[in-house]
């Protein structure tokens, strides 16, 4: 093994030999909701080994998240079988090119399955061709969001009032990193990103922030209301 990256859920492995037939990557930047999917896979292990499901791309740009704070973002949905054991097979369009790598299901439902694009897939792996490891940014907080379905649990749980009525509550800031070199603190609770309105469903993650971007935060301390600038860092996840 080369190197792994437990967020993208892939891994470059290297075999040694000579003239391996290799399939070609197609361009995952063009798929289109309802066109031809093909999975190929090994589904309840070597005895059904090589099994081919058909089906089409059902939507593009999910988030799926596999606990453990690890979230798979802009990933592929089709409903070609996918079952445990296809994961790491190839998702593939109708010329034959892989356009994702099979990655997950969701066990309680029937047809939903999920991909890594093949952009995505490439791109991961001559990070970890490179350099053995992806590196990842982050601004150093824990945080919980809410809304005016859970904000008065939330109050309730950390004995605090809440200044707005969404958002996300800054719950711990990592000593040393991004977020408390710029001020932040535990209780301040973010309202916008990139002075976007944050709102249930947004996440950090979803940005995919990279050493030296920047990110400017609009927070609500109290009464009061400012706009803080983050340089993001790298996060170490030994």
């Amino acid at each position: 093994m080369i190197g792994a990256d437990q967020y993208t859920d892939l891994a470059v492995l290297k075999i040694e030999g000579e003239n391996l037939p290799v399939a070609e990557f197609g361009d995952s930047e063009a798929l289109r909701v309802g066109q031809l999917a093909i999975a190929i896979g090994n589904p309840i292990g070597e005895g059904l080994k090589n099994t081919v499901t058909t089906g089409v791309i059902s939507a593009l740009g999910r988030t799926l998240d596999l606990g453990n704070n690890v979230t798979l973002r802009d990933v592929i949905q089709t409903d070609a079988s996918i079952n445990p054991g296809n994961s790491g097979g190839p998702l593939l369009n109708s010329r034959g090119e892989v356009i994702g790598i099979n990655t997950a299901i969701i066990q309680d439902a029937q047809g939903i399955g999920f991909a890594i694009p093949a952009n995505k897939a490439r791109e991961i792996a001559g990070v970890l061709i490179a350099e053995g490891r992806v590196p990842r940014a982050g601004i150093g907080i824990t945080y919980m969001p809410f809304d005016a379905t859970n904000r008065r649990q939330v109050e309730a749980r950390f004995r605090i009032r809440l200044p707005v009525d969404e958002g996300f509550l800054i719950t711990h800031v990592v000593s040393g990193g991004p977020a408390a070199k710029a001020g932040l603190r535990p209780g301040d609770v973010v309202v916008e990103i990139n002075r976007q309105k944050v709102s249930m469903g947004t996440d950090f993650q979803g940005l995919d922030l990279r050493v030296g971007d920047r990110v400017l935060l609009g927070i609500q301390r109290g009464a009061r209301r400012m706009e803080v600038e983050i340089i993001a860092e790298e996060l170490r996840t030994s």
